[in-house]
């Protein structure tokens, strides 16, 4: 018992010491890059804003008051977690096409759970301007729709409306790149998929939209901004949207989508709106449903009759559901359908757990303790231990459930064989009798 404790332990502290891969971003026309690595949120001083190019302080901006100032800082340190969008931020740098170039590209990985009066995450607006005025590139709402306005051609008066819910692999974490143009040219870049139209905006404004601003949203942050004077080369373009694919694909299977021109009520392929996992997901699953099936059948045919006993840990169905729950709302990843994936992999855990405890012998092993005696400070103090190893524990545990799940299963069977032989020697095991159950304690005693 002791060796597997140990053995789970060294699995953990492996799980925990994985740190995800991130984007390595080329450096030529690079205007502005806020992000928590290697700098951005988790400068030298924690929780300040600033990019990684030229240091440019993240501000603070009052459109109604027309006034910036130095943004606060973050309430916690990033640790790869991106800036909170508490506050109407702007960029203290001039965008516009004839200060920045008449190409530009821009990249931004967000996540938005709750909306808010903002349209954005990302706006384009001059100082002084309501949101009413200001022009949003893409906009993203509570739907986890993307919508998008344009002309299909310069010289169209009709106005087209793309509207397309993102599918389930983006609910992490949604990543865009834009390219634009001086006289409205817009290409929208997904990993999946790519729109082109015109819209001029930005230049058709009294004065030229030269800010770009990150509006508020409740539970939004940014993983990821980065602005460039220039388009990214075809080769550029394939490594940064790669990473956006939703089995966390890196290899070269991947082809970057090719644009297509705008029309109204495009809607995304839906053979994309199904799961996408990947293949360690897909085995994991797999095996997990495979072996809770076999121990069913077991216990429901060839042991039929016989009382089973959870043989398993509660602890490890605590940690795996807190490592879930960290995985579903704290860390974007590409994989959609978590609470599909987790809810299979511990329901397959707590099935393949039980095993035939014919004499209560199992049962009787259990030890129980009164906590209800104690007194509240020593509750307060298990309640914070508790929950302290949840968040620590709770998502290596939850990656290693399906080792778990064949460990247990393998250890359940093979008690299971002993246990049906018993039977079968001492009352032939259709019938199982008292003499059955004092011959088994007989022996285990």
């Amino acid at each position: 018992m002791l060796k597997n404790r140990l053995l789970l332990l060294l699995l953990t502290m492996m799980a925990l010491s994985v740190s995800a891969q991130k984007v390595d971003f080329p450096q030529k026309g690079r205007l502005f890059h806020y992000a928590p690595y290697p700098r951005g949120v988790s400068f030298e001083n924690p929780g300040e804003l600033l990019d990684e190019v030229k240091l440019l302080p993240m501000q603070c901006y009052d459109f109604e008051r027309d006034s910036v100032w130095k943004a606060p800082r973050q309430q916690s340190i990033s640790d790869e977690r991106g800036i909170w969008l508490e506050n109407l931020y702007m960029v203290n740098a001039d965008v516009s096409f004839a200060k920045a170039g008449s190409q530009q590209s821009l990249y931004v990985a967000f996540t938005l759970d709750k909306g808010d009066e903002y349209p954005g995450p990302v706006a384009f607006v001059s100082r002084g301007q309501k949101p009413s005025e200001w022009y949003y590139p893409f906009r993203f709402n509570t739907n986890k729709e993307i919508r998008l306005e344009g002309r299909a051609n310069p010289t169209d008066t009709a106005v087209c409306v793309a509207q397309w819910r993102i599918p389930e692999f983006y609910k992490g974490l949604c990543r865009i790149l834009l390219e634009m143009e001086k006289d409205g040219k817009t290409t929208v870049y997904l990993a999946d998929t790519a729109l082109v139209f015109y819209n001029t905006a930005r230049t058709d404004a009294a004065q030229e939209l030269n800010r770009l601003v990150l509006c508020p949203f409740k539970d939004g942050r940014i993983y990821e901004l980065v602005y460039y004077n220039r388009f990214l080369s075809d080769k550029e373009k394939h490594e940064v949207l790669r990473h956006g694919t939703p089995d966390g694909d890196w290899d070269d299977k991947y082809t970057t989508p090719v644009p297509q021109v705008i029309q109204n009520h495009v809607e995304v392929d839906e053979a994309l709106m199904g799961i996408h996992w990947s293949d360690s997901h897909w085995i994991s699953i797999v095996v997990s449903i495979l072996l809770a099936l076999i121990s069913l059948y077991v216990r429901f045919f060839p042991m039929k009759g016989v009382p089973y006993t959870f043989n398993g840990t509660w602890i490890i169905i605590g940690l795996a559901v807190a490592g879930a729950l960290f995985y579903i709302y704290l860390a974007p990843s590409g994989v959609d359908n978590q609470y599909l994936y987790y809810t299979c992999i511990i329901v397959g855990y707590w099935l393949v757990s039980y095993v035939p405890d014919p004499t209560g012998y199992r049962q009787s092993q259990k030890k129980s303790y009164d906590l209800s005696r104690l007194p509240g400070f020593v509750w307060l103090i298990i309640i914070v231990v508790v929950v302290s190893l949840a968040y620590m524990f709770g998502p290596a545990i939850s990656v290693l459930l399906p080792l778990i799940t064949f460990y247990m299963f393998c250890k359940n069977m093979w008690l299971t064989f002993e246990t049906r032989q018993y039977l079968k020697n001492y009352n032939g095991y259709e019938e199982p009798d008292t003499m059955a159950d004092d011959s088994l304690d007989a022996d285990r005693s």
